[in-house]
């Protein structure tokens, strides 16, 4: 049985190995970003075309745009996500499969697939991934409303029931947050490499996720302490290049610092994304039998005792 570090070695190291798919996964990262700012950019630039002239005239005139853009930008938002969220689905199902067939070759696998696999994967990988991250996003939601609707009531009515039930909403939030993630993750590797529908997906997801939870969870773990460590060093650098200076001139020029420390964070991030996936489809091929377990190492020779070096007593 494939351990949880063995999991998240063959993950990392098909990473590194198809070093494309890391870049590709942080290009569509970046670029959907860029996408769920543009409707923001462009409403802010129409009021801001507005907001010029007589003073109280701008300020009544960019009310009136930004109660009329609330909705539309809020429409493109939800459109550029729609977007960004099928980029990474097809994104995957191209790049599943070669994750899995490294981590079972323990090596690189044959260039040229994967316009293929996401040609035959596309559309189940869709439906599986739309299935997977809409149970962790509706979870979250009902989360965030539980947490919305607890804390008047912890503020007016402050008791030692309700900061326990508060706490006990936290830990199960996080705790569902992660098991919700891995489960997702494997009803991807399942539709995507191993060629399941949406339902039978599903239902092997769980399956593998009860019968490797401890694997699972650590695999999340190391993970999502690994982003950590990546996030808070990007940040530190960040703010080294924008702190004790308030010149316009210094801020422009540090643009290209910042331009730089972004992206490179970024190819890490994508680096761990894939290398997490690649864990979780080591995991899941190694349930179907098509991880070889590694060879035991060699017994050593057992060493000479001192005592018997030595040379005997002629006497």
């Amino acid at each position: 049985m494939l351990r949880a570090n063995q999991a998240v070695r063959l993950g990392l190291s098909a990473a590194s190995r198809n070093a494309e798919l890391s870049f590709a996964k942080a290009l569509i990262n970046q670029g959907g970003n860029l996408i769920a700012l543009l409707p923001i950019a462009l409403a802010a630039a129409l009021i801001a075309a507005l907001a010029r002239g007589d003073a109280l005239r701008s300020a009544l005139l960019a009310a009136r745009a930004l109660a009329a853009l609330r909705w539309p930008v809020l429409g493109g938002i939800a459109a550029a996500l729609s977007i960004a969220l099928a980029a990474s689905l097809l994104f995957w199902a191209g790049a599943v499969p070669l994750l899995a067939a490294d981590a079972e070759l323990n090596r690189r696998p044959p260039p040229g697939n994967f316009a293929l696999l996401v040609s035959r994967g596309a559309a189940r990988t869709l439906v599986a991934g739309i299935l997977g991250w809409g149970i962790s996003i509706l979870f979250t939601l009902a989360c965030d409303a539980a947490v919305i609707f607890a804390i008047p009531a912890v503020l007016l009515r402050p008791s030692s029931g309700l900061f326990a039930a508060a706490a006990l909403a936290g830990a199960v939030a996080v705790t569902g947050t992660f098991l919700l993630d891995a489960l997702a993750r494997l009803i991807m590797v399942r539709a995507a490499a191993f060629g399941d529908s949406a339902t039978p997906a599903f239902a092997r997801a769980v399956s593998l996720l009860g019968a490797r939870l401890g694997a699972s969870a650590v695999i999340t773990v190391v993970f999502v302490a690994l982003e950590l460590i990546v996030g808070a060093v990007a940040t530190s650098l960040t703010g080294l290049l924008s702190a004790g200076s308030f010149n316009p001139r210094d801020q422009v020029l540090a643009l290209a610092p910042h331009a730089a420390i972004a992206l490179a964070a970024a190819a890490v991030f994508g680096w761990l994304e894939v290398g997490r996936m690649g864990a979780f489809a080591a995991l899941a091929a190694d349930a179907e039998g098509l991880i070889a377990p590694e060879a035991p190492p060699e017994p050593r020779p057992r060493a000479e005792l001192v005592v018997e070096a030595l040379p005997a007593d002629e006497a």
